[in-house]
């Protein structure tokens, strides 16, 4: 919070609030996730196969991730599909995973990862053998997302002094 409310009664005893800006301690306090560098970038595509049908909702918020950095993106889901926790957790999984690979294979701190772009791919499948359709799609959906990430030069650990 950047503000400090001052709690005041006037003359008629009516109670009012007075927003008052305080000092910032730190340069980042209170400033977005910086945007990082082309030359600090690195990108990984990872393409998820979701077994389940995707609502409208889920769709449009995958969607929106372009450019996003990865807590708003989480935060977008926990928000917008807290009512059907069920497919909250299946797109939080879909998303946790690529994350947990980056940190695991690449060594990528969780606060460096961005979205880049995300593609959501319907495919049905159908049986060949049956000639009624209907009863035979199998839907699924493939959901492509490119994650670009902040890469650092490792920290070189100091040798003891014995």
């Amino acid at each position: 919070m950047n503000r400090i409310l001052y709690e005041n009664r006037c003359k008629c005893n009516e109670e009012f609030s007075i927003a008052k800006k305080r000092k910032l301690k730190t340069l980042s306090e209170g400033k977005p996730f910086q945007y990082p560098k082309s030359r600090e970038i690195t990108s990984k595509t990872f393409q998820i196969k979701y077994q389940k049908n995707l609502s409208l909702t889920a769709k449009f918020i995958l969607n929106s991730f372009q450019n996003k950095y990865i807590y708003y993106a989480i935060d977008d889901i926990l928000y917008s599909l807290r009512s059907e926790p069920i497919e909250r957790n299946n797109i939080l999984a879909v998303l946790y995973s690529p994350i947990i690979s980056l940190q695991n294979n690449f060594s990528v701190n969780f606060f460096d990862i961005w979205i880049r772009e995300v593609y959501i791919e319907e495919v049905s499948k159908t049986n060949k053998f049956l000639k009624t359709d209907s009863q035979t799609l199998k839907k699924f959906n493939y959901i492509t997302i490119k994650f670009f990430y902040k890469t650092r030069v490792p920290v070189k650990k100091q040798e003891s002094l014995w």
